[in-house]
Formats: structure tokens, sequence, C-alpha cells
């Protein structure tokens, strides 16, 4: 059913700190810090704007030191590898158009490059600025991943409508009813069942007690379908290469620059990008990689990409998960530790799209649609024209009808 049918997880042995030795280039995409809830659900005894430091789906205090603490980890990971001073050329950070990603990126930076020597421009203010770029949601098909695309939209429907998802309606029926009655929304699918998790944990881990009604249902009887959402995104090859396909396409073209370009051209690539992201972006490329088990993603869940250069001049990569203390390294099909470069590009190839590619398939839906659609259109007026004329045959034939029928009138005389 999806591209990597070997299971592969996350392996128990911790990696704390990586190879410098022979490392060339980094990159790290991490889930944004704690939030509040991002909408609160209509009977939510906490629904009230007065009980949040900030407002809906915001990042709150705990979530940027828990960023800050993030950049430090970052900064103690990667010693000697990037300089304290900050520089343009080793470090781009991109995130998503939205507060709370824009808002982490900034935090983790504070931790990562506290302001030293040159970086100094107030002694009171232990902090620098440093770039953050980003690009309108709907216009991101690489990070954010929400460009609309109606390829993805018509398969991810057509996924819903498979027995596997209509059982699990079937499985969640009386669960989805008893949330709709309690929390006053209705809850018909995994997904809004997600969002309702997620704000009852939010709750939860702010000393909020919850409603009884709650309580008899989380997390038990809903971490696992919770869990589940996280996947449906990329549950198969073809929404894979749709969601994540831009993604990992640039990710192997970044890393495809450093391994071909000369140290001493002008313009060489920074070695080390920053991704500020979602959990859904954590689970997506997870997933796509055939190395996602069921979660949801925790704050600041991060993803490490690491490429080598040993000495013989076979290029390698090292993929690590973490989202507790350690990072831990990651195994893609069968490939783990030190995975040949090459070889990783091949088992990448299947849901790697560039984004002409990917704006051309989702457009040849829509085309196709239009054509349908058209033709839908025409089929409906011939039908249409054909039933008005079968009609007035049918009102012609029966008026001769009647002018050929003779009734005797009273009085008549016979001729």
């Amino acid at each position: 059913m999806f591209l990597f049918t070997t299971l592969s997880c996350v392996l128990a042995i911790p990696f704390c700190f990586a190879n410098l030795s022979d490392l060339d280039s980094v990159v790290v995409v991490f889930r944004h810090g704690d939030r509040t809830p991002i909408r609160p659900y209509p009977t939510d005894p906490y629904r009230n704007r007065s009980y949040w430091p900030v407002d809906w789906g915001m990042l709150t205090n705990i979530g940027k030191l828990r960023q800050y603490n993030l950049g430090q980890y970052f900064r103690q990971r990667y010693p000697s590898f990037l300089p304290a001073i900050y520089s343009e050329k080793d470090i781009y950070v991109r995130s998503t158009d939205v507060d709370r990603t824009i808002m982490s990126a900034a935090s983790n930076l504070a931790g990562l490059y506290p302001p030293v020597g040159t970086d100094i421009w107030n002694e009171n203010i232990a902090w620098q600025p440093i770039p953050i770029h980003t690009l309108p949601q709907h216009e991101d098909p690489i990070l954010a991943a929400k460009k609309p695309c109606k390829k993805y939209d018509f398969l991810q429907k057509q996924l819903f409508q498979t027995a596997y998802f209509r059982n699990i309606s079937h499985v969640n029926h009386d669960l989805y009813a008893y949330l709709s009655k309690y929390s006053g929304q209705t809850i018909s699918d995994i997904e809004k069942l997600e969002y309702l998790y997620s704000t009852f944990q939010i709750e939860t881990w702010n000393n909020f007690t919850l409603p009884d009604w709650a309580k008899k249902v989380y997390p038990q009887k809903m971490e696992k379908w919770a869990a589940l959402s996280f996947a449906t995104p990329t549950f198969t090859e073809d929404l894979a290469r749709l969601k994540t396909g831009p993604f990992f396409f640039e990710l192997l073209e970044y890393f495809r620059n450093r391994t071909e370009t000369p140290r001493n051209a002008q313009y060489f690539s920074p070695k080390f990008m920053m991704y500020s992201a979602h959990d859904t972006t954590i689970a997506s490329l997870l997933n796509s990689m055939g190395a996602f088990e069921y979660h949801c993603p925790p704050y600041t869940a991060t993803i490490i990409f690491e490429l080598h250069r040993p000495k013989e001049n076979s290029w390698y990569i090292n993929i690590f998960y973490k989202n507790t203390s350690e990072a831990r390294l990651i195994k893609v099909k069968d490939c783990s530790f030190d995975c040949d470069w090459q070889y990783f590009q091949q088992i990448l190839s299947p849901i790697t799209i560039n984004t002409k590619q990917w704006e051309s398939e989702c457009n040849s839906l829509l085309l196709f649609s239009t054509i349908l659609n058209f033709y839908i259109l025409i089929g409906a007026l011939v039908v249409s024209l054909i039933g008005i004329t079968v009609l007035l045959l049918l009102v012609r034939r029966r008026a001769r009808a009647n002018r050929n029928l003779y009734s005797q009138l009273p009085e008549e005389e016979y001729a």
C-alpha cells in the first residue's frame, strides 16, 4: 500500500552529538514550541480568552523557552562545525508564514547564536537579529505544503472512501457521536477528533481540569486515532509525492549542490539549513520516508539530516529524530547508519518531485475535471434536448389523434 513496505523505525541507540570530523552540511526541520489551542470547542469551559496569556494558536512563553533550549542543543551538537559568530554564509532559516513558527525560529536562533565578539551590538541585550525567510502558505508547496493541488484533494477524497477508512468511521461511530454531543461541534472523522484531542492535551498541560465527560475518553480512547490522523496526508505513495515531494526535491538539490560545487566557488550554499514548521510537517516527512511510528509529534520535535564526506570521498547521510531529550537514528527502508548518498537518492526518487512537475500534475487533474465537466454539461444538454423532442412528439401525436376522433353531437343528423 505504501512505498516502503519494510517497517522503518527510530532506533533505540541514542546519538547525542554528531560526528564532526567529516560533517559537511546539516538540514533541521522542527515543530514550533508550545502554543494555545487553535480554537476552543463550543462547550469548552476555558474558551474565554482571559484564561490564556496569549491569543489562540500563538506561541506561549514556555514555547519560546523550549525553542531557545533547542537552539542551545544545536549549539552544543555542532560547536566547531557552526561558528559562534553569525554569518549568512553559514545558515539559512525558513519558516512557514505563521506567527508561532516565525517566533519559534527567532527563539531558536536566540539560543543558537547568542551574540559574542563583534556580534554584540548592545551590552544589555543578549540577542541579535537574524533573517527568517517565509512565503504565504497558499503559495508554498515546499514547507507549508498548503498550495492548492486538485489532484491531491481528489486522491485524498478517494482514500477516505476506501474500505479501511470507512471501517474506521464505522468503528468510531459511537465515539464521534459522544464527542459531538458534549463538545457542541460535529466530530465526524479522525482529523476533527485530533483537533479536539490537541485542545484537551494543551488544557491538561496548562493544569486546567477537563470536564468529566472528556476524562472518560481522553486520552485512552482518542490517542490512537489522533496519531493515525497524522499519517493520512501521506498515506499512499501518490499522496506522499504530492505532499512532501517538493520538500525532498529541495533537500536533495541542496545536498547535491554541496557535493558538486567546489568549495572555492564564488557562491556556495550555507552549511546549515533551518526549517521551522508544524507537527503535520514532521509526521508527513517521516511517513513519506517510511519512518513514522504513529504518534502525535510533540512541540520542538525535530528531524535532522546530516551529509558527511569521509576521506575516501564517498558521501553518506545520517538522519535523526529528536522528540525527547536525545536525537535517535532513523532507519529509512534498509538504509540506517552512514547511508550511502547515491542510494539515499534512489530510495527517495519515487516520492521526489520538483515544483514545476508538481504544478503540472496538480493542474492536470484540474484540466481533466474541466474537460469532464464540459462533456457532462454537453451530455446533459443532449439528454435534455432528446427529452424535449420526445415530449413534443408525444404532444403532437396526441393532438393529431384528438383531431381524428369523431364524437356525435346531440341533435346531429346522420349524413
